[in-house]
């Protein structure tokens, strides 16, 4: 080394310059080799180097004093907990045993049932006696008559009479039950509607039956509208055709489940021909039914004339009629019976 050339400055800051070892890989460790790598070759020489600038150890200092760490904030509650205040100590207990000898003391016990769903059912079944005994007792419930519409003849009493619910709590009152037994106690009703109303009204509405023959037999007088259904008479009807039988009518066929107050006692078309006969009636004098010769009526001049069960031809029968009585007065003859029921067979006796 010449005289001349002045080694550079050790720097004691600077650290040498070390190469890491690069460490070993899993398949190296299997294989046992490793894999070399080639070094670049140095473009200069160490001799031709340049001479690193040395640093100096007051250019590392910095001339700015050191800032204090900035402290953390923290975040404090709106509503701070309280502190906690000491407990109270308890008092000291001390259990002292004391000989009571041979007596037996035993405390009150008090046991509670359970309620279980048998104790709440008969409590619901109590609860509804009573309200059925309240409400069957009870005189806001109690019927103190029916209210009647539409009747003519029939009164009012008679209706509370047949119905026999007067004092009586209303639940009784079955409507279907109650319009049956109208109906079969008074036979010229000709249909009955019941309503009832709480707490304690009773509404019928009836329609009567309207006669239109008074039917004399045996002694009794019978009423009969134009269904052929007779009932007792009532009141005064005017217009009523009088009928004098000697005898029953023909039976009309009924349904055995027909209710006896519907089952007509004479024929409907019967009922007809009599009022189709009734205008040619004399004057005051009634007709007469004979279940023989038929309908007809005993003439003013001692004889009875009959036309028969029907109405047919009745104007041919009544002109047939008086052919025979003009032809009987010619030949100075009394009858004491005319029939023109066969108009190609009338007879005289």
């Amino acid at each position: 080394m010449s005289p001349t050339t002045k080694q550079p400055h050790a720097n004691k800051f600077v650290r040498p310059r070390t190469t890491a070892k690069q460490p070993e890989r899993r398949s190296e460790r299997r294989t046992g080799r490793r894999r070399t790598t080639a070094r670049p070759a140095a473009t200069r020489s160490t001799a031709q180097a340049e001479p690193r600038q040395a640093y100096r150890p007051e250019s590392l200092l910095l001339p700015v004093e050191p800032r204090p760490a900035p402290r953390a904030r923290t975040l404090e509650p709106v509503y701070k907990k309280q502190p906690h205040k000491k407990a109270k100590q308890p008092r000291q207990r001390f259990d002292i045993a004391f000989s009571m000898g041979r007596s037996h003391v035993r405390a009150p016990g008090l046991s509670l049932p359970e309620l279980g769903p048998r104790w709440i059912s008969g409590g619901v079944t109590l609860v509804l006696a009573f309200l059925i005994y309240t409400m069957w007792s009870a005189a806001f419930f109690t019927v103190g008559g029916a209210e009647l519409i539409g009747n003519q003849r029939l009164g009012s009493a008679e209706i509370d009479a047949a119905l026999r619910l007067v004092g009586e709590p209303v639940f009784l009152a079955v409507p279907g039950q109650i319009e049956a037994n109208l109906r079969a106690a008074y036979l010229d009703l000709e249909s009955v509607e019941v309503h009832v109303r709480f707490p304690n009204k009773i509404v019928i509405e009836v329609v009567e039956r309207t006669p239109v023959l008074a039917w004399y037999q045996d002694g009794a007088l019978a009423w009969i509208d134009t269904n052929g259904i007779a009932f007792p008479p009532r009141g005064a009807v005017e217009g009523v055709v009088a009928v004098t039988a000697s005898g029953t009518p023909p039976q009309v066929p009924a349904d055995m489940e027909t209710p006896f107050y519907e089952r007509p006692f004479i024929d409907p078309q019967m009922i007809q021909a009599m009022l189709v006969l009734s205008p040619y009636l004399p004057a005051g004098v009634p007709m007469i039914y004979d279940p023989q010769y038929g309908m007809g009526w005993q003439d003013p001049r001692g004889w009875m004339v009959y036309f028969g069960q029907n109405t047919a031809d009745i104007p041919m029968k009544l002109v047939a009629y008086q052919a025979i009585v003009d032809t009987l007065i010619v030949r100075n003859v009394q009858p004491t019976l005319i029939s023109v029921e066969y108009l190609d067979a009338p007879f005289y006796k």
